[in-house]
């Protein structure tokens, strides 16, 4: 494989939503498209960033595409077998970065090094879920084939118009009667009086509080703020996600002694390293909690693929792993290696839903066959794209 052109393209989501801790009316994301030249032909690769950090422009154009288009053909290549290797690919663009202060270049890294996965997979004629299987291997423990994973709804954001609870309870009701397995919404950016509203809706919506989880994105990580944290456990939702500061060990530990309701968290975390130290001081249980690590954030598949050996060296299993963002990758991820479930977005965007040739019912979403990731068969995505593909 040889690496013909890389484009970028810093495009602006605007949302008028927000949650505890951020507003997305500024946000903005990376499109990337790396062009490949195979024996079978060449073939464009589509990245896209993934929710919640911004764009990563000058990273990619200063450091990280220069790199790649500089590599030789023997680079890109095991120099024992002459496969293609991701490794190696992986090993050009972190040349002459020094361990920790991942920042944001494990975003530019990330979206970068997944258009290359979608390149890869179309030269092999396979959809990213299956070359994924073929390389590292499909866990059975969710109960599902390759090629389908669980799926749920994230929603339930703060508007700038105000977000009562019967238009919550709608939004719940909606994704659940589609097919999504349960319902995640934003808490600790309101009163606590109104959050239980909200919380309560849905839980009536869905008709059981196991279908409905919540997201405080670090809204409780001062210790006077814990108290509603107990509120919280007795209501035995799915799972709170990101009770306090991603980086705050002690307080997460503290927090995981003193629940039962499943912790959600990881997404945070930009490298495997950061995953072990969480792993190793947060208090974590294997037996409920939910690590969220985005790979788009956190130097793309190859790293997210340490952090799962990590993991499971230590106990922690593939259902444990729940990815963050609602990207196409992930989708493949999830159905390709075996994790826990995928998260979409529920609103319209690049985040919400999945490609037009994903099905989804009964709680189970069924991924395409068509080669690579399927960014080309979500219009709401491929839009960002417009012009950088021939």
């Amino acid at each position: 494989m040889k690496i013909v052109s890389v484009q970028e393209r810093t495009v602006s989501l605007g949302s008028a939503t927000a949650n505890a801790a951020i507003s997305f009316d500024s946000m903005t994301a990376s499109a990337v498209v790396v062009e490949v030249e195979t024996q079978r032909g060449r073939f464009h690769g589509l990245g896209f960033s993934s929710i919640g950090r911004y764009g990563h422009g000058g990273l990619l154009r200063e450091r990280f595409i220069p790199r790649l288009l500089a590599a030789s053909v023997t680079d890109l290549h095991d120099p024992d077998s002459g496969a293609f290797c991701m490794q190696r690919i992986w090993g050009v663009l972190m040349k002459d970065e020094k361990e920790g202060g991942h920042g944001e270049r494990s975003g530019a890294v990330g979206v970068l090094e997944t258009a290359i996965w979608d390149a890869y997979a179309k030269s092999e004629g396979l959809p990213l879920w299956a070359l994924l299987q073929r390389e590292f291997g499909h866990s059975d423990e969710c109960g599902l084939p390759a090629g389908q994973t669980g799926v749920y709804a994230s929603g339930g954001h703060y508007h700038a118009t105000g977000d009562d609870a019967s238009r919550l309870a709608d939004e719940a009701k909606r994704c659940l009667d589609t097919g999504y397995s349960w319902f995640k919404l934003k808490i600790g950016g309101a009163s606590e009086t109104m959050d239980r509203k909200r919380i309560e809706a849905t839980v009536a919506a869905a008709g059981q509080s196991r279908r409905i989880a919540v997201d405080a994105n670090c809204a409780f990580d001062a210790p006077e703020k814990r108290q509603a944290l107990a509120k919280l456990d007795a209501l035995s939702l799915r799972w709170i996600e990101e009770p306090v500061n991603p980086l705050n060990y002690r307080g997460l530990d503290e927090v995981s002694s003193a629940l039962t309701t499943a912790i959600a968290t990881g997404e945070n975390c930009f490298a495997a390293a950061d995953s072990s130290n969480l792993l190793l001081y947060g208090g974590l249980r294997a037996d409920r909690d939910i690590l969220q690590m985005d790979f788009v954030l956190s130097y793309g598949l190859t790293e997210y693929l340490r952090m799962i050996n990590m993991a499971e060296a230590t106990g922690w299993s593939r259902r444990n792993f729940i990815p963050h963002a609602g990207h196409q990758a992930a989708l493949h991820a999830c159905a390709g290696l075996g994790l826990g479930a995928h998260e979409t977005g529920s609103a319209p965007g690049p985040f919400g839903g999945v490609s037009a040739c994903t099905r989804i019912a009964n709680g189970i979403a069924t991924v395409s066959d068509r080669p690579g990731t399927g960014i080309e068969n979500k219009p709401e995505l491929l839009r960002y794209f417009d012009g950088m593909i021939d």
